[in-house]
């Protein structure tokens, strides 16, 4: 590993502590418990890839199996806490709901069926098939967040800055990770320590972008409105009643003078 490299992981380290630790201080996983079981997943990912390099080396082929498992591992969790930002954001709202699942469910079975035929295109040249698929990945989850922040200014769905904040940083991360990722393939060898280096850093921003989302604390969940007291209740009856009883005097009125 280059010396550029070594910073970014340490640093990478380091930032994915202190996030998980403040989404643990906030009880970030009474909200968001996937999301939470992600940021926890990061970080045993970077104890284990250590070992592994310190254990068998930074180019064995243990390390090489052992980041791309790993980094499956971390898409699907990624893509868990996609989906769980957009079922909340979704709950309380029935239509918005219906919306969000009918288009999202439309764009993501495009990409993944695009990104089915790219990955059979270059099942014969495994580092291009490998960069092919995390690249189609991340650009479906680019575009489900897009759809998802579009979709809910749109129907102005009330989203919590937290969760409008962590979506921001997977967002920011996916969209360097798909341009990164086709420039990769391509140019696999003359560019894979700069591959190494955006990475890292894209992901350094979205761990900025989450650090910010828990800088606070958490606010509490939505109150729901006080349930009527019986009085209120009794008295509203009676307007409600007084008001009938006006009308029905009027219209007797009126068709006893039909002329007036």
């Amino acid at each position: 590993m280059t010396t550029a490299e070594l910073i970014f992981w340490y640093s990478s380290l380091f930032l994915q502590l202190l996030v998980c630790a403040l989404a643990f201080w906030r009880r970030l996983y009474l909200r968001l418990p996937v999301f939470t079981i992600y940021l926890t997943v990061l970080v045993a990912r970077e104890a284990f890839m250590y070992w592994v390099y310190h254990s068998a080396g930074h180019t064995s082929r243990l390390a090489f199996f052992s980041f791309w498992i790993t980094q499956t591992i971390l898409l699907a969790a990624r893509a868990a806490a996609i989906g769980e930002l957009a079922w909340n954001a979704a709950r309380a709202y029935a239509g918005f709901r219906i919306v969000l699942k009918v288009v999202l469910t439309g764009i993501i079975l495009t990409l993944l069926l695009w990104a089915a035929f790219e990955a059979v295109a270059n099942a014969s040249h495994l580092p291009q098939f490998v960069l092919s698929v995390e690249r189609d990945f991340e650009l479906t989850a680019a575009v489900a967040l897009v759809v998802l922040l579009a979709l809910s200014a749109h129907y102005q769905v009330p989203v919590r800055s937290t969760q409008r904040l962590i979506a921001s940083g997977l967002l920011v991360y996916s969209l360097v990770q798909v341009l990164n990722n086709s420039i990769s393939s391509r140019w696999l060898d003359s560019y894979f320590h700069s591959w190494n280096v955006i990475r890292a850093a894209s992901f350094h921003a979205a761990l900025v972008v989450w650090l910010v989302a828990l800088r606070k604390p958490l606010p509490g969940p939505a109150k729901a409105a006080p349930a009527p007291d019986i009085e209120s209740v009794a008295a509203f009856m009676r307007q409600g009643t007084q008001v009938i009883h006006e009308l029905a005097g009027r219209l007797r009125h009126f068709r006893r003078n039909p002329q007036k």
